[in-house]
């Protein structure tokens, strides 16, 4: 089956990069205009079942993507759990936890942010979210529509390539609203189709995406 994987589209918090995790934040006008966007990419393809976390931002996605469809939602596609640090900018958490913001930029996987999740968490239950996707619909013919968070995708880019889950901020990129394609099949490894395409906002990639840190 082809899983259509993509993450919402903007948020206030994704336009200035904070730690937004479980907190709820409508998408902003211009992220609309970015889901119905890639609705339109997406018009012609007929999906068996449409598949979200529980945050608000990826069920207004999932609206404008397949508008009129029923969506089941699913924990583990949710965003990791920031702890204490949601809400904050990069420099306002190094500022609060100078130590544990050093270790966590070396090693998310085992690191976490205070009652926060530590990558290799998110691995666990957001891979387990994709063989539940894929149980649901074996068929070879089947399209997915899946709407998740950037850090989760992230560290879902990782997972399905063999790449260490702690190098998941510095190796992979999910910019707003990007789509990815994900044959998932019996058997066999996830073989990514393609990531972090977002020819749907522009023609210019260097436009509709942001550089590394």
């Amino acid at each position: 089956m082809l899983l259509y994987l993509a993450r919402h589209a903007q948020t206030a918090s994704s336009t200035v990069d904070s730690f937004n995790g479980r907190g709820e934040l409508p998408l902003t006008e211009r992220g609309r205009e970015q889901a119905r966007k890639l609705g339109q990419r997406l018009a012609g393809v007929r999906f068996a079942a449409v598949f979200r976390s529980p945050l608000g931002r990826t069920k207004e996605t999932a609206d404008l993507i397949a508008p009129g469809m029923p969506q089941i939602v699913l924990e583990g596609l949710a965003e990791i759990d920031y702890g204490d640090w949601e809400g904050l900018s990069p420099a306002q958490a190094r500022e609060r936890d100078p130590r544990l913001y050093e270790a966590w930029l070396e090693d998310p996987a085992r690191s976490a942010p205070p009652r926060g999740e530590t990558a290799a968490q998110v691995a666990q239950r957001a891979m387990s979210a994709l063989r539940e996707i894929q149980d649901r619909h074996p068929a070879d013919d089947a399209r997915v529509l899946a709407i998740s968070h950037k850090a989760t995708l992230r560290v879902l880019g990782a997972c399905m390539t063999g790449a260490p889950v702690a190098l998941y901020r510095k190796r992979w990129p999910q910019d707003e609203c990007a789509l990815n394609l994900v044959e998932l099949r019996p058997g066999k490894d996830p073989f990514l189709r393609a990531w972090n395409d977002t020819a749907h906002l522009g023609p210019d990639p260097s436009a509709t995406t942001r550089g590394g840190k």
